[in-house]
């Protein structure tokens, strides 16, 4: 007696359409607005940076100089 084995089963994989996310054109006067506003954040964020900096080395020669008014500098 030979036992004959059923056929494999055949598997099928369903296939799974991805759809690309929807991509909306904007109008260049906005797209060109965009652009001004980034960079002038950009150039003021710098310039913050700058006067941060600038106001530190003013405190700090604020300082010295309130020193040598009041007879206090090391020199």
């Amino acid at each position: 007696m030979a036992t004959a084995k059923p056929p494999a089963k055949t598997t099928r994989k369903a296939v799974v359409a991805v759809k690309e996310p929807e991509q909306y054109r904007m109008p260049t006067e906005v797209a060109n607005w965009i652009e001004q506003a980034e960079s002038r954040i950009k150039y003021l964020t710098t310039k913050v940076a700058e006067l941060k900096a600038e106001n530190d080395l003013l405190r700090k020669s604020n300082k010295v100089m309130e020193a040598r008014v009041m007879g206090q500098s090391q020199e």
